[in-house]
């Protein structure tokens, strides 16, 4: 099944947009692309959600983040493992949907 024209989301409508990415992830992300600046192809989807959730940390713990790469990267594997079983959930993807959103998150992981 072709997926349906573009136009069809909203471009301020994230959960419409990323339900479009997990049916349809070649022609999600020819048009994601195509329409962020450079920057904003270097964005990944969730960076402002992980980015927020590393904020929420107690002090010492974001200090120990900036001070050694190697806890920093733990955090976010560890913030990317939430959202792995928070955002199926949220979205309300069946079981195959959820499947494929996973295995993408996890090819993230650092």
């Amino acid at each position: 099944m072709p997926p349906p024209p573009v136009a069809v989301y909203r471009s301020d409508d994230f959960l419409a947009r990323t339900a479009f990415f997990l049916r349809f992830p070649v022609a999600a992300l020819t048009e994601a692309l195509e329409n962020r600046t450079p920057s904003e192809q270097r964005t990944p989807l969730f960076a402002p959600k992980i980015t927020g959730m590393l904020l929420e940390l107690p002090r010492t713990q974001i200090f120990r983040c900036i001070e050694s790469p190697e806890v920093l990267k733990e955090k976010v594997n560890e913030a990317i493992d939430v959202l792995v079983d928070w955002y199926p959930q949220q979205m309300k993807l069946n079981e195959q949907e959820a499947k494929e959103f996973r295995a993408a998150m996890l090819l993230s992981k650092l």
